[in-house]
């Protein structure tokens, strides 16, 4: 079943996928992809743009 917050969260790794892939196709660096894959996702989970799970009304 797909709802709001998975298509929030598929826009969300997408835009991450897309900015990690463009700087590390500038670099032309397989390093640099995965570091900022990484920290991206790690960013955008803490700053609540990706929510893994369910949040408590």
């Amino acid at each position: 079943m797909s709802n709001a917050r998975h298509k929030l969260n598929a826009a969300a790794i997408n835009g991450v996928l897309l900015v990690a892939g463009l700087i590390a196709l500038l670099t032309q660096s397989w390093q640099i992809f995965i570091m900022l894959l990484i920290l991206l996702l790690v960013t955008s989970t803490v700053s609540g743009s990706i929510r893994p799970w369910r949040t408590r009304k």
